[in-house]
């Protein structure tokens, strides 16, 4: 805690110090003066004698008294709110404003972990500020549900609709195939991951931009780009790529070799892999994908200053009430 303003008090001290000075001087003076004309009143030592008379002066000096210390007490408060208490912290905020492409692989395979991913999306969405958020959606073809947006209502109801949609093969909620399915093959994964990656435009801004690719990698057909390809536009293009693989926990040699190009694709964008089984759930992996990514990004070192006028205000609330209560009890 200190005071912004430091010498402000010392000159409040100064002030003081000169108008005490000059009231001595003057009040000798005037007590000089009345010394020399005398009292008017012709025998007042009798009525200052008293009791009754000495009682009320004792009362009127008392609350005089506490009007000045009030006064003062006052002023006091006045110079130290002018002056600003207040405390210095050096601070590194985090920089939560990113972009977040969720790219989801809508092949058969995959719907289960889609509609817990949109569901955990859906609920993270209610707590963001700033955060934008897209969906894009693949199998031989890649469609944009909807662009990189703030507005989270929008969000909200989009996500809750393509998860009915997933949880119910398309009977409710949008018919989460529409349009991924006008290519040859299925589960393009190169050609899905780069027109994600192409979804956040050309932005050149700082915002932290990172994919959330669900697949199992299971290629089937010839894709234009292959997944190494579209993770190295990623990585040009300064896009962290986060990979969710619900197939990693199988045992045959072809699930370890599609899982490690994966992961490789993956860790290649310095973002990260994470495999889906029964120790594990999507809402626990996008919990680690956040804390990656605060971790990975935050603002700039800066100065802050909090003033704490608060308990000072109130004393001078409560001083002022109480100087002018003894006030009405003087009458003056």
């Amino acid at each position: 805690m200190g005071l912004i303003f430091w010498w402000l008090p010392l000159v409040a001290l100064a002030v003081v110090a000169v108008a005490a000075w000059l009231y001595v001087r003057w009040r000798r003076r005037d007590r000089a003066r009345l010394r020399r004309l005398g009292v008017p009143v012709a025998h007042g030592e009798r009525l200052t004698a008293l009791p009754a008379y000495q009682r009320v002066v004792r009362r009127y000096r008392a609350a005089l008294a506490v009007v000045l210390v009030a006064m003062v007490a006052l002023t006091g408060i006045s110079v130290l709110l002018a002056a600003r208490v207040s405390s210095t912290d050096v601070v590194e905020p985090q920089s939560y404003k990113r972009d977040i492409m969720l790219c989801l692989d809508v092949s058969g395979s995959m719907t289960e972990v889609d509609s817990q991913i949109v569901d955990t999306f859906s609920t993270l969405s209610q707590g963001l500020d700033g955060e934008r958020i897209g969906l894009y959606l693949f199998d031989s073809s890649a469609v944009q549900a909807f662009p990189l947006t703030d507005d989270y209502d929008f969000v909200r109801t989009q996500l809750e609709q393509y998860r009915d949609s997933f949880d119910t093969m398309g009977e409710n909620g949008t018919r989460y195939w529409t349009g991924t399915d006008l290519g040859d093959g299925a589960s393009l994964i190169g050609d899905g991951l780069a027109s994600c990656v192409l979804g956040f435009g050309d932005d050149d801004t700082t915002r932290p931009k990172s994919v959330v690719l669900a697949t199992d990698n299971y290629v089937n057909g010839k894709a234009l780009l292959t997944l190494t390809e579209a993770a190295d536009l990623a990585a040009e293009r300064d896009v962290r790529v986060y990979a969710v693989n619900p197939a990693d926990h199988a045992t045959d040699a072809v699930a370890d070799q599609v899982a490690a190009e994966l992961r490789t694709a993956a860790e290649s964008t310095d973002g990260g892999y994470y495999a889906l089984d029964d120790s594990t759930t999507v809402p626990q992996i996008v919990d680690e994908i956040d804390a990656r990514e605060a971790g990975l990004f935050t603002g700039a070192r800066r100065l802050v200053v909090t003033d704490h006028p608060q308990a000072l205000a109130i004393a001078a609330l409560l001083v002022a009430m109480g100087g002018l209560v003894m006030l009405w009890r003087v009458r003056l």
